[in-house]
């Protein structure tokens, strides 16, 4: 997970930094920005664990060019996800889903939901006990990728 800190909040600032990440080869498996303030955010996205110091050497080569205050990087995460159409027909998937975590003791570290998918970011040393809780609940098969 990196995380780009002070991101001007102008068009094609987004643009131009993940540009340079695909042409590094680098594919993005998530990406979270948080709402402007003062006329920056900060936009957290996360790679391939093989990728992640080559995606930090393109982040830090294009920081002044777009005129990012910082960045920093977390190496033991995981990105947790459910997914399916059922998610778009039935109400509180995302709030059982966030409550089993936190009846655990879970941490969340950033959220990305769509329509059919609830994906959140969490302590990789939690990411087995989360698996298994999550599944249970909602009757999932587990699908791990790492």
């Amino acid at each position: 997970m990196i995380t780009v800190i002070g991101v001007p909040d102008v068009p094609g600032t987004a643009a131009g930094l993940f540009r340079s990440l695909a042409k590094g080869g680098i594919s993005i498996t998530m990406i979270v920005q948080n709402a402007p303030d003062a006329g920056s955010a900060a936009m957290t996205f996360t790679v391939a664990r093989n990728d992640a110091n080559a995606a930090m050497d393109i982040v830090r080569g294009r920081m002044v060019e777009v005129g990012a205050e910082g960045c920093m990087r977390d190496d033991n995460i995981a990105r947790l996800s459910v997914w399916g159409k059922h998610l778009e027909e039935t109400t509180g998937i995302a709030g059982d889903f966030f409550s089993i975590l936190a009846d655990s003791g879970i941490n969340v570290l950033a959220i990305n939901t769509t329509s059919d998918v609830v994906s959140c970011i969490i302590e990789d040393a939690h990411i087995d006990k989360a698996v298994q809780l999550i599944a249970q609940r909602f009757g999932l098969s587990v699908e791990r990728i790492d």
